[in-house]
């Protein structure tokens, strides 16, 4: 069976990080949104099932956030833009230049979006699921001090957080041995209280990147409303229920890994991982389209964006390339083997 390769870099403030590979092909990166721990998760059968078939066709790319897992414990900031550098020294230290970002919960969301609308000439797409737009909308205000202060004596309700009919008793086990290994009560805490802090209303319309949001009806821990509206800000996102409650990822595995991997199929990355002149992974597919006769109107609707942005795209397209004109740019696409 093949093995995940543990490895270590250091984000901009100085905190290690461990990473961790496995697969191959184009990048895929597990963008980490709560305390985790690399090590024990592979050695879990069912989670490193779920693993090796997200992993499947992609270099699948892992890592444990700071204050948890293999990574350095003892850290004062859990900010957002703290845990952003997380994912950052991950990426400069692979030198990845084009990969798809994954969200599977929690603060992943918060930073994946914000790389994303940062990055859309390194994002080729954006997978979401189980987010949010404000992280004060989870629960009421009077409640957020009340859940803090419990878990940073208790710790985090595991097993409500992977509460569903269809999570057995072991999963239960497993799932809550990982938590409490991977960080402290006071570093769950602390993240709690940067999630209900934040609010990515502003971040959302600016992500200029394919995207998929994904969430399951009955949400315990996000309100499917917050997913909805989440997928509703993103320009041209695509929005896919799922049946069930539990916010855990690997709990909708059947249906959420098919809707992952048609997606990322949809915009595949080039083999030396950036596309002709500079073009984006969206532009390339409106000149797909132009390539294929279609006017803006239809590209709108094939892609769900609006025409204003199809205009857009096509004047940037026309730009890198070089090209004066629609049919200048459907014989450059010819020409890259784009079309």
């Amino acid at each position: 069976m093949e093995e995940q390769i543990i490895r270590f870099c250091v984000a901009a403030d100085g905190v290690r990080i461990a990473y961790a590979t496995v697969g191959s092909g184009p990048p895929l990166i597990y963008v980490c949104g709560s305390p985790a721990h690399l090590e024990m998760e592979w050695r879990t059968p069912f989670l490193r099932a779920f693993l090796l078939e997200l992993a499947n066709g992609h270099t699948l790319v892992r890592y444990d956030m700071r204050g948890s897992g293999l990574s350095d414990r003892n850290v004062t900031d859990v900010s957002l833009p703290a845990i952003g550098r997380d994912l950052e020294a991950v990426i400069e230290t692979l030198e990845l230049e084009r990969f798809f970002l994954l969200s599977l919960g929690e603060l992943a969301g918060p930073i994946a979006a914000r790389y994303a609308a940062a990055h859309p000439d390194r994002v080729a797409a954006l997978v979401l699921f189980s987010s949010f737009v404000r992280g004060g909308d989870l629960v009421t205000a009077e409640k957020q001090a009340a859940v803090t202060e419990w878990v940073s004596s208790f710790g985090f309700p595991i097993f409500e957080f992977v509460d569903d009919p269809h999570v057995n008793a072991e999963q239960h086990r497993a799932i809550s041995e990982i938590g409490r290994a991977a960080a402290s009560y006071q570093m769950y805490a602390a993240l709690l209280r940067t999630q209900y802090s934040v609010d990515l209303s502003g971040v959302l319309p600016g992500i200029r990147v394919p995207a998929l949001v994904i969430h399951a009806r009955d949400d315990r821990l996000v309100p499917f409303s917050s997913g909805r509206e989440a997928a509703s800000l993103i320009p041209g996102a695509r929005f896919v229920a799922l049946a069930g409650a539990s916010p855990a990822a690997w709990a909708h595995s059947s249906a959420l890994l098919p809707e992952i991997h048609r997606f990322l199929a949809e915009h595949e990355i080039p083999a030396d991982g950036a596309w002709p002149s500079g073009l984006t992974g969206r532009e390339v597919d409106v000149l797909r389209l132009v390539a294929a006769g279609r006017s803006n109107r239809e590209i709108g609707e094939e892609l769900s964006i609006s025409a204003n942005t199809v205009d857009r795209h096509v004047s940037n397209i026309l730009t890198k390339i070089g090209a004066s004109n629609r049919a200048e740019a459907a014989s450059f696409a010819v020409r890259h083997k784009l079309a």
